[in-house]
């Protein structure tokens, strides 16, 4: 479907259109959207935009939670021309201002409850006009009534596949947010490749119940599902529960999600021994690293499907490995896509030989053009057409790539090299264990070591020193936790995945009972 005279991101839905209008788009809850209806919506959303004076290339920041009106938001500012700017909603008003700033969007759209931090886009962030669902007075416009007012009929501005389609923000876990620049080619593309990869059809439903803001749920689940005239279930926020409820009442063929929200899936799961998962042909896993004692519990808890685990970075475009449906190798990330160049290099950019461990460098059209406004990030990872992603991979013979984590969490313990991902599978597999984190701290003769935060199972009773020793029985003795502490939940990003920085907090900034001595043996 994307060939050369449809390069736009805006006509994701012409094949659903073509099958059959009425056909069933998007589910939430009770409310349901056929591809009719989303295509007469995504027409309003474009020429209400017109209205506005949008011009082609215009930044329009979109601060949504999981709504079913976000794709309509989505693929209506690019069917202008315009580029889509979604960003974490459960960030606080002061920094979607910054956003909104640095973007340089007059127009911002927001969720119900988003007020304050849209009328902060609007008075110190350089908006002029705020578009929120709920708006009831004040300078906001109600979202339904600026659409009501608008035209149904399609429209379309010539973009090209080199046009920018989407900004979309990286957490700025390592400082600032950086605006990386996805272009309507490359991740056309690159929704193709998982179409044909994952054998997603017109018969897919996914669902989503990890924020659509972000890349995960976005390009794996979203704009795959919709390019082939599938359906699409959003969870307003993730529930495990509700995660089960929908797969059983709606028929769900596949799900996209992180390991934090896989563990908990099957924590609930277990509460139901009478579980109907019977519609389930393939999960995907992404966004972190899954330990192997998860990955074969899934397998176990759902018989007959595909685990599929995947790595990619926003900056590539942004899924770069796929384990290929019924080829799956579990506990590897998958070969390269096809159209992929891969290389694994030491720190003095040396290609390594296969099964060495290195960083992985990327080229591909998928490649996103770079970052807005942000020449000195640019000049560390995007250099002479490749990418550098910042994560250590290995290489089998095969092409199967392992992933061993960030150049960044890599620690030095008194000259081992140590990932948090190789203490984190060893102490998986105690069975006490549900959920574990490790992150490294400082030690005054080590240099650094590994601390674990750790979720016990309900009614266990086991204490540090014996799940300490079960992993010296296990594993490298200069790589054990030299601590353990044991807490009830392990805190999540917006995003799903584990907060490591949060932990590493807790590690800093003891107190009775919340985390460890900063003196650490």
């Amino acid at each position: 479907m994307f060939d050369d005279d449809a390069p736009s991101l805006g006509r994701l839905c012409d094949t659903g259109l073509s099958l059959d209008a009425q056909r069933v788009a998007l589910i939430q809850g009770e409310r349901s959207m056929t591809y009719a209806e989303l295509e007469q919506r995504i027409n309003r959303v474009a020429n209400g935009l017109i209205s506005l004076g949008v011009e082609r290339s215009e930044r329009v920041l979109v601060i949504f939670e999981n709504d079913i009106r976000f794709p309509e938001l989505l693929l209506g500012i690019v069917r202008v021309g315009a580029v889509a700017v979604p960003v974490n909603f459960k960030l606080q008003p002061p920094q979607h201002m910054d956003l909104a700033r640095d973007c340089g969007s007059r127009i911002v759209f927001g969720s119900a409850g988003t007020d304050e931090s849209v009328l902060a886009c609007l008075a110190d962030g350089g908006a002029e006009v705020g578009i929120v669902v709920d708006a009831d007075q004040g300078p906001l416009r109600n979202y339904e009534d600026w659409l009501a007012s608008s035209s149904s009929e399609r429209c379309d501005h010539g973009t090209t596949g080199s046009d920018v389609c989407i900004q979309a923000y990286t957490s700025g876990s390592t400082g600032r947010p950086k605006g990386v620049l996805l272009a309507h080619g490359g991740l056309l593309l690159n929704v193709r490749l998982q179409v044909e990869s994952n054998r997603i059809d017109k018969n897919s439903r996914v669902l989503l119940s990890t924020p659509l803001f972000h890349m995960n749920a976005m390009a794996s689940g979203l704009l795959p599902c919709l390019s082939q005239g599938g359906s699409v279930v959003i969870l307003k926020e993730f529930d495990a529960d509700r995660v089960i409820d929908a797969i059983e009442t709606q028929g769900c063929t596949y799900t996209s999600g992180v390991p934090a929200t896989y563990k908990l899936i099957l924590a609930a799961a277990r509460q139901r021994p009478h579980l109907d998962a019977s519609s389930l042909e393939f999960i995907a896993v992404g966004s972190a690293p899954m330990t192997r004692a998860l990955l074969d519990e899934l397998v176990l808890t759902l018989p007959g499907v595909d685990v599929i685990e995947g790595y990619g970075l926003t900056e590539c475009g942004p899924i770069i490995t796929l384990n290929p449906r019924g080829q799956n190798k579990l506990g590897t990330i998958g070969p390269a896509l096809p159209g992929f160049e891969c290389k694994v290099i030491d720190r003095d950019g040396n290609i390594l030989p296969q099964g060495e461990e290195g960083e992985l460098v990327v080229r591909s059209e998928c490649n996103a053009l770079g970052y807005y406004n942000r020449p000195d990030a640019d000049a560390k990872c995007f250099r002479d057409g490749w990418v550098y992603t910042g994560d250590i991979v290995a290489c089998d013979p095969d092409g199967w790539f392992t992933y061993r984590g960030r150049v960044d969490d890599q620690m030095n313990v008194g000259g081992e090299n140590v990932f948090p991902a190789e203490v984190e599978n060893i102490l998986a597999t105690h069975p006490d264990v549900r959920d574990v984190c490790v992150i490294p701290v400082p030690h005054a003769v080590k240099g650094q070591v590994p601390v674990a935060f750790v979720v016990r199972n309900v009614g266990s009773t086991l204490d540090e020193k014996e799940l300490i020793d079960y992993y010296v029985a296990r594993g490298p003795l200069y790589s054990h936790p030299r601590r353990i502490y044991f807490i009830d939940e392990m805190p999540l990003m917006a995003t799903g995945k584990t907060d490591r920085q949060a932990l590493a907090r807790l590690a800093r900034e003891p107190g009775p009972g919340t985390g460890p001595s900063p003196v650490v043996r």
